[in-house]
This record gives C-alpha cells, sequence and structure tokens, in this order.
C-alpha cells in the first residue's frame, strides 16, 4: 500500500488515532520548511513499525479435567499469541505459567495443578513487531474447579448380601460417587450418589 500522510505538526511528537485493533503500522517523517508562498521538504526518514494492541481476551472458561485444569477462550483478531497467568487466590499475585505463540491456539491444559487446590487464572493477548510485544488487557479472572485426588477404598464383607465400602477422605471434595459392576466383562454403573464430602 501507498503512505498516505496523516498529519502536519508543528513539534517533534504525534499520536495516531482511531487505529484498527492488532494492526501493523509503517510510518515515515520529513521535515519542511516555508520560503515565501513555496514548501520546501526534506528527505524522508526511515521508516518504523509499531503496532495497536490486541482487544481483551473474553469468554474465558475453566474446566477441571482429572487431575489437570482445561482453559479456553475466543480467539482474540489479529493476535499473535497469548499468555497464560495464574494464582492461588483471586486478588494474589499472579505468575506467568505459559506464552502461545499461535493466534489460533485458543486453548491451554494446567498440567501442574496440584490435587484438591482452587487457581485463578487471567489470559492477554499480544502482537509482536520487531521483536516487541503490545499487549492486550487482561482478561476477567477465571476460578478454576478443584481438583480432587483419587480415593483410597476398602471394602469389608458385612454379611450374606451386604458389602461394606469404605475411603479416605478427599481434600476438596463436595462428595462421592459410587460405582460397581459384577464379573470382568461387566460395565460399571453408578449405586450411589454421597452428597457430603465427610462421609466415608
Amino acid at each position: 500500500k501507498k503512505y498516505q500522510k496523516v498529519a502536519t505538526v508543528k513539534t517533534n511528537t504525534y499520536t495516531d488515532k482511531k487505529l484498527k485493533t492488532a494492526t501493523v503500522y509503517q510510518y515515515k517523517v520529513r521535515a519542511y520548511r516555508k520560503s515565501g508562498k513555496k514548501t520546501v521538504t526534506g528527505k524522508y526518514s526511515n521508516v518504523i513499525k509499531a503496532a495497536t494492541s490486541p482487544q481483551k481476551v473474553t469468554a474465558v472458561k475453566a474446566k477441571r479435567v482429572k487431575s489437570k485444569v482445561k482453559l479456553t477462550w475466543k480467539k482474540v483478531k489479529g493476535a499473535d499469541g497469548y499468555e497464560i497467568y495464574r494464582a492461588t487466590s483471586k486478588k494474589g499475585k499472579y505468575q506467568k505459567i505459559k506464552t502461545l505463540k499461535k493466534g489460533t491456539i485458543v486453548s491451554y491444559t494446567d498440567g501442574k495443578a496440584k490435587k484438591g487446590k482452587t487457581y485463578y487464572y487471567k489470559v492477554r493477548a499480544y502482537k509482536t513487531v520487531n521483536k516487541t510485544k503490545y499487549y492486550g488487557a487482561y482478561s476477567n479472572v477465571i476460578c478454576s474447579a478443584k481438583t480432587t485426588s483419587k480415593p483410597v477404598i476398602t471394602v469389608k464383607n458385612a454379611g450374606s448380601k451386604t458389602v461394606k465400602v469404605s475411603w479416605k477422605k478427599v481434600y476438596g471434595a463436595n462428595g462421592y460417587e459410587v460405582y460397581r459392576k459384577s464379573g470382568s466383562s461387566a460395565k460399571y454403573s453408578i449405586v450411589q450418589t454421597v452428597t457430603s464430602g465427610n462421609t466415608l
């Protein structure tokens, strides 16, 4: 594309407004001097590139997948990638845990989330020009589901038609689901939902 004159100023600064988000622009400047009715211009400066910031990341969701936390969000137009931050409290100190280097990747699975803990996440998009990153605003903070550990169970014969199943308490659990099958080829089916994390 051809260069277009965007401003004539009498200072050594200029702020270019009303631009598209996450877009790279190229600029060059030249000086001028009035001589009577004539305008004499100097040579153009070297060309410099700059980019506008991406939009704010939206629609962030967190889902527990076994002992991991999977994050998803809406793709940001023009973004070159995303950075994911995590904290152990909503207003705590957030640390960057991952940089995704493709703007088309809109999910991340946190495999280092410890069992039984709650995590808080936020995401921001970036655009890179000349090794400089231009960041969009952070997303809203999203809370992950608690990651629960694997129960350790024991069974005890409690009569001719009764079996007692017990387990150790799982930190952070709100309840338990008990499954049963009969025979090696059969499928497990749920037989009881325990709605208290303290019932073992």
